[in-house]
């Protein structure tokens, strides 16, 4: 009797409990190295990612799109940790990567004195009230929102630039609302037709 009581427990073990521990293993480790999701609280990226105040989006981000020493684009949208604080996670748009002077104009940016074609329809095409220039260190990036108007971005930060080593992933899809599931441009231009 006590024989058939143990195989019991080793087959609930075998068929229940080690099924969802390997489960859950696989979805931590999915969620820590390969993708994860963030809310976005604030209009600074609409409409690109079409979040307000009280109406906040869920994104998804790809973590692999920037490990692996994979280089960072100007113009890709990344979530990363706030350089004023960073236990917050942030997502904006890369325009100036290392070594870049960015000039901040009304309305228009320019990199290392070259006008940057910035035609994609939902970037705002002001960038006022803080239009200045900035050169970005070694080993870091200037962000920058789509909605400039209002974005508090490396334009207003105490510490200006991103580490690469705080930029946790490329943000790939809006993912819910369903309304405005969709991916995210990852280009400055104008798709082409």
């Amino acid at each position: 009797m006590v024989e058939k009581v143990k195989h019991q427990r080793l087959r609930w073990l075998r068929e229940w409990v080690v099924p969802i521990a390997v489960g859950l293993i696989l979805a931590f480790s999915i969620k820590t190295w390969v993708v994860t999701t963030n809310v976005v609280p604030s209009s600074s990226m609409y409409p690109t990612i079409p979040a307000t105040s009280t109406h906040h989006v869920y994104i998804l981000v790809n973590k692999l799109a920037t490990d692996f020493g994979l280089p960072i684009h100007r113009g890709e949208v990344v979530v990363f940790h706030f350089p004023d604080d960073p236990k917050e996670l942030f997502v904006k748009r890369v325009i100036g990567l290392p070594g870049d002077t960015v000039k901040v104009t009304a309305n228009a940016v320019y990199i290392n004195g070259v006008k940057l074609n910035e035609s994609n329809p939902n970037i705002a095409k002001s960038n006022l009230p803080k239009v200045g220039t900035y050169h970005v260190p070694s080993g870091h990036y200037f962000m920058m929102g789509d909605n400039r108007p209002i974005s508090l971005d490396s334009r207003y930060w105490v510490h200006k630039y991103v580490a690469r080593s705080a930029i946790v992933g490329e943000a790939d899809f809006t993912i819910f609302p369903f309304n405005n599931f969709g991916p995210i441009s990852q280009s400055l231009a104008a798709p082409t037709k």
